[in-house]
This record gives structure tokens, C-alpha cells and sequence, in this order.
């Protein structure tokens, strides 16, 4: 797996393991970041948004299944789905199975900065 890894510490992200492929920019990537989230049951990803952030973020869900939010609205989601969120609006999934989920979370930016300003909101 990835070199670096961090848990139920990282604000909005409980129940979250996370393992770090790519983390650009720097020597491998300009813009694009990776990670494998390694999810326990009942974790995942407060409802957020981002403030001064302009990227994408993608995250295919390899394993498990979620319940993700955008807006107002929630959205069942089962294995090998891709769920692509805007950072200006309200975001975030919630793992139902029992088994927990592992989802793989992609972010890219021309600026080389795509996770950050994150706004719990809820």
C-alpha cells in the first residue's frame, strides 16, 4: 500500500484509513492526488464543502457500499460505482455494509492543490 496513513485523527473522516499513492504536486504527478480509504462501518466523509479549492474529486468505491450526499440529497451506492462530487457543494458518503468499504479517492487540480478548505457543515 501507500507510504503514508492516517485514521479517525483526521477531522471529518472517522472510521478512515488512508494510504497515499500520489500527492502531487512533486516529482510524480503535477496535479493529481491518490489514496486508498480503507473504511470501517458506519465511517466515511462528513457532509463538506471546500472553500478556496478549485478541483475535481472522484472516488470509485472498489468494495462495500455507501450512502453518498450531495446537497440535500442522498444516493444508495454499491461496489464498483464512481461517485464524483463538486467541491463547491455540500459532499460526503457514509459506509452502510457490515463489512465496511474501501473506496479508492482521486483529486486533481491545474494548481497542484486538490484536497484542503474543507467545511463540515451538519
Amino acid at each position: 500500500m501507500g507510504d503514508a496513513k492516517y485514521d479517525d485523527a483526521l477531522k471529518g473522516h472517522p472510521g478512515v484509513e488512508a494510504y497515499h499513492f500520489v500527492s502531487g504536486p512533486d516529482e510524480f504527478a503535477r496535479w493529481l492526488m491518490v489514496s486508498l480509504d480503507v473504511i470501517a462501518p458506519g465511517g466515511g466523509i462528513d457532509p463538506h464543502y471546500h472553500e478556496g479549492l478549485e478541483a475535481d474529486h472522484a472516488y470509485y468505491l472498489a468494495d462495500g457500499e455507501v450512502v453518498a450526499r450531495i446537497g440535500d440529497e442522498e444516493f444508495p451506492v454499491t461496489k464498483d460505482s464512481l461517485m464524483v462530487f463538486d467541491c463547491k457543494v455540500v459532499h460526503g458518503f457514509r459506509v452502510v455494509s457490515p463489512e465496511g468499504a474501501r473506496v479508492l479517492r482521486l483529486g486533481a487540480s491545474a494548481t497542484g492543490k486538490s484536497t484542503g478548505g474543507s467545511v463540515f457543515v451538519d
